[in-house]
């Protein structure tokens, strides 16, 4: 159940609704398993994007505002179910361009782009009342784990 909170600048809807289906397919094709209990709908579906702006004089670092540094700032906090450093990897060396690119921030500046991996047991998640180690099978949560 991958759940990104993006912490950036003011976005208008508009833009907010394009990047949310941007990254929701990224999500989709980095995470989906073929073999996996899954569809690719079910896993966008499940798929969460939360924008938490932060508008000028809100968010400083070393001090000092973006705006003052003259740097974007994003930070991204990816969560989801059994990642491996593997997986994490592979989603940091895939969303960080993808969040540049969406944001219009240069090459130079992608050390402005933070992901913060939250990875948790399936046992530390519940979905209708269910937690999700009960709802995917042992040998699915192996098989996640294998794949990293």
């Amino acid at each position: 159940m991958p759940y990104l909170r993006i912490t950036c600048p003011p976005l208008n809807e508009e833009l907010r609704r394009a990047i949310a289906a941007d990254l929701t397919e990224v999500i989709n094709t980095l995470l989906y398993a073929p073999h996996g209990r899954l569809t690719r709908e079910d896993l966008r579906e499940r798929t969460t994007i939360h924008f938490t702006p932060y508008a000028p004089g809100e968010l400083f670092i070393g001090g000092r505002s973006p705006e003052e540094r003259g740097v974007a700032d994003l930070t991204v906090e990816f969560s989801d179910w059994n990642m491996s450093a593997r997986q994490r990897r592979r989603l940091a060396g895939a969303l960080t361009p993808e969040l540049a690119r969406l944001w219009s921030i240069p090459a130079s500046q992608v050390d402005g782009i933070n992901i913060r991996f939250h990875s948790y047991p399936p046992t530390a998640f519940a979905v209708g009342g269910r937690l999700l180690s009960d709802l995917v099978p042992w040998i699915g949560q192996f098989l996640r784990r294998l794949a990293g």
